[in-house]
């Protein structure tokens, strides 16, 4: 498996021991794959297909996390915090109420535009370092989605990055 199946296989797992603890079912990843990213099975045969996808805090944070761009460097933020100090930039933060929430939606936009099968749902796990309040954030991105369609028969969650905790967007 490449980085980008150990990722998903990692997050459906982690999805999967909130999810069947919730739900009272024994659902196990059976094959990772792509669109939907994971077949998964339960013990009386019943399947639940998974489509995974990450926040960002900003664009690039998925490629910098991974080690492929230095956007989020030591050496970047330090470089910034001068730039700050001397005036010539503001000073950059991310706010769950703002730019995270809007890059949610722009993806979970993407992703409803698709047809993913039936038994399926929407995992989306959270790739930032701040450990955000998604659970006072729901209802507002709920609200924003401006569902027409929504291919995801089972919901669309999103796990925490250490999953430990699940949420419900629909």
């Amino acid at each position: 498996m490449g980085e980008k199946q150990d990722i998903e296989k990692g997050t459906a797992e982690g999805f999967l021991t909130l999810y069947n603890q919730l739900k009272g079912t024994d659902f196990r990843v059976e094959a990772i794959d792509d669109a939907p990213d994971a077949r998964c099975v339960d013990s009386r045969g019943n399947t639940l297909n998974l489509e995974i996808t990450t926040t960002e805090d900003r664009a690039g944070d998925i490629k910098a996390l991974l080690g492929r761009s230095g956007a989020r460097s030591l050496e970047t933020l330090r470089a910034h915090l001068e730039r700050v100090a001397r005036g010539e930039e503001p000073l950059q933060f991310s706010s769950l109420s703002g730019e995270v929430s809007d890059n949610l939606l722009e993806r979970l936009n993407k992703k409803m535009k698709n047809d993913y099968g039936s038994n399926t749902a929407l995992v989306i796990r959270d790739s930032s370092g701040v450990d955000w309040d998604w659970a006072s954030a729901i209802s507002v991105i709920r609200g924003r989605l401006g569902l027409v369609r929504n291919p995801f028969s089972h919901g669309i969650w999103l796990v925490s990055r250490v999953k430990d905790r699940l949420f419900q967007i629909l």
